[in-house]
């Protein structure tokens, strides 16, 4: 018998007797294992998973149903937590003795393989005692072998019970009984800044240059913040990030002083080392002090409450909140947020400032973008849950845009009311699970 003969006779017998502990090619396992560890990651892990971090990491909405502080009544409102159950039949579906339902069902109906994505919002009233409800936030497509199926460490022989394939690996999804998958994306390696010579960096502005320094912040629910020094031809450095589709431009002089409190001594000194005897970086340095002055910021609560000022529609920032706490929150949600801690932060930006000004005098080299050492894998559970959090904060601001709606036009605003509250929560499109189907189908 020839060693091909062998194998076909060992792949029919494996095929009528599956086996009943585990899978006879674990190799092929381990090649899946980080498509599904990325989904779990989204419910399993410190803090209850990378969503309930996620929502932490979107904070609380607050509203006034007055323009006048001291007398408007205050809601604030968040989303606590999040759960994700497994697929069920519909309560209202009567005639199903199994309330599970499985991969191969939803193929044979052409229907999708989904969950409910239950929100926990909570909201309190002039700082009262919380009132929390749990939100149907629509059926949620659910990755095949993952900790949210029902299919999650089946033997080969479970699994042909349930129609699947004696060695069914996951990690795709169904769709209207299509299976899809998240595709794995090449990004830019984490935490790392980058010395970039781009040309489209030029067409910033008159002055800017081809020259910069990017780094992709990637904060611990995984979510990113890509935060980029662009060089000037006059010697100043700007400090470009983007916030909800919009990009903004800061001198990062002002980002150093809101950060800690500091002088120009310090920050020349921290980016001069010892090489004082260079004067290409002296010089551009000193006139990039000497440019900020203008401002007329010395301290950091000054130069807080100045970002604060500037940013507070930008970042939608409460009206009881004040300048210098919505810098706070500026530097937080966008600077190196990687970092929790702001002093960190500064001596981060230091040695980014000192690797633009070395890139341009001509003594390193540019990293190359589309080198390897460069890159990373981004899994397809991950961006699934940034889709998730992205999502869930739309949800909360289109509640807060209702409420205000409603005081625009004179309705009567009872925040003490639950019918009122759950005529706002009517009136908002919470279906999260459909906007994710509507992703996977489109993909």
């Amino acid at each position: 018998m020839t060693k091909a003969q062998f194998r076909t006779l060992e792949r029919e017998e494996r095929f009528r007797n599956p086996p009943k502990d585990k899978s006879a090619f674990p190799l092929l396992y381990e090649a899946v294992k980080p498509h599904v560890g990325s989904f779990n990651a989204l419910t399993e892990g410190p803090n209850g998973g990378l969503l309930n971090m996620a929502v932490k990491d979107i904070g609380t909405k607050t509203i006034f149903d007055s323009t006048n502080i001291k007398t408007a009544n205050k809601l604030q409102i968040r989303v606590d937590s999040v759960q994700i159950a497994k697929p069920a039949v519909p309560p209202s579906d009567k005639l199903s003795a199994n309330r599970n339902t499985y991969p191969s069902e939803c193929r044979e109906r052409l229907t999708s393989y989904r969950g409910k994505l239950l929100l926990k919002v909570s909201w309190s009233v002039n700082g009262e005692p919380e009132t929390s409800e749990i939100r149907d936030a629509g059926l949620l497509p659910i990755m095949v072998q993952s900790n949210r199926c029902h299919l999650e460490g089946m033997s080969p022989d479970q699994l042909v019970k349930h129609r699947e394939e004696s060695d069914e690996l996951g990690g795709y999804f169904i769709v209207n009984g299509i299976e899809k998958l998240i595709r794995m994306l090449i990004v830019q390696r984490r935490n790392h800044p980058m010395a970039i010579i781009r040309p489209s960096f030029a067409n910033r502005g008159a002055s800017y240059s081809a020259f910069g320094v990017q780094i992709r912040s990637v904060r611990p629910d995984q979510t990113s913040q890509t935060n980029v020094l662009h060089y000037l031809n006059d010697g100043n450095v700007t400090f470009r990030f983007s916030w909800r589709k919009n990009e903004y431009l800061v001198p990062v002089v002002m980002i150093l002083k809101a950060l800690i409190e500091t002088s120009d001594r310090e920050i020349f000194d921290g980016i001069i080392g010892s090489d004082i005897e260079d004067s290409f970086l002296t010089d551009r340095i000193e006139l990039m002090l000497r440019t900020f002055k203008k401002y007329k910021l010395n301290s950091q609560q000054e130069t807080l409450a100045y970002l604060g000022d500037k940013f507070r529609i930008v970042f939608g920032a409460a009206m009881d909140k004040s300048d210098i706490e919505v810098g706070k929150e500026v530097l937080k949600k966008i600077v190196l947020v990687h970092l929790p801690d702001n002093a960190d932060k500064f001596r981060m930006l230091l040695f980014m400032i000192r690797k633009l000004y070395t890139l341009v005098a001509g003594d390193c080299c540019p990293d190359n973008p589309d080198a390897t050492q460069h890159q990373e894998i981004l899994l397809g559970g991950f961006l699934y849950g940034m889709i998730i959090k992205e999502k869930i904060e739309e949800t909360l601001q289109n509640i807060q845009a209702q409420i205000e709606s409603d005081i625009n036009r004179s309705v009567a605003v009872r925040f003490n009311d639950r019918k009122y509250m759950a005529r706002v929560f009517s009136r908002v499109n919470e279906n999260i699970g459909q906007k994710l189907q509507y992703f996977l189908s489109t993909d």
